[in-house]
């Protein structure tokens, strides 16, 4: 087992065979312990299953702030925008889709706009053909 800092190939190997290979056979192949890579994916927030088609927390988040995977939620977000910590999570990894409520309540705590909240809604529409 290798309990050292994780190289370069081996978080490329993880997230390019996320969702592919299993835990088990992802950290036979790198020589970690499948905890090990799971807590990596949880940490690097690599999510393998069923997502949403458009993940509008993160895009919102990518307007509001350069680094997204930076922002950590505290108490006080949560009180303030009304979301518990478990249904933001759900809702940030995509999970989720997220409300019309919930999605108001987070552009004003971020201070957006309502044309830069827009925006976010209507970006990946382009993207998407």
């Amino acid at each position: 087992m290798n309990n050292g800092k994780w190289k370069q190939e081996e978080e490329c190997f993880v997230r390019e065979n996320a969702g592919k290979k299993t835990l088990e056979e992802m950290a036979k192949h790198i020589g970690k312990s499948p905890l090990a890579v799971q807590l990596f994916m949880h940490r690097k927030k690599i999510v393998v299953g069923q997502t949403v088609k458009r993940n509008l927390v993160q895009e919102m988040l990518r307007i509001k702030f350069r680094h997204p995977e930076n922002f950590s939620p505290t108490r006080e977000f949560y009180r303030e925008v009304e979301i518990n910590q478990m249904r933001f999570w759900d809702i940030y990894y995509g999970r989720k889709q997220v409300t019309q409520s919930e999605y108001l309540a987070l552009s004003k705590y971020f201070g957006l706009t309502l044309q830069e909240a827009f925006e976010a809604r209507q970006l990946s529409m382009f993207n998407e053909e």
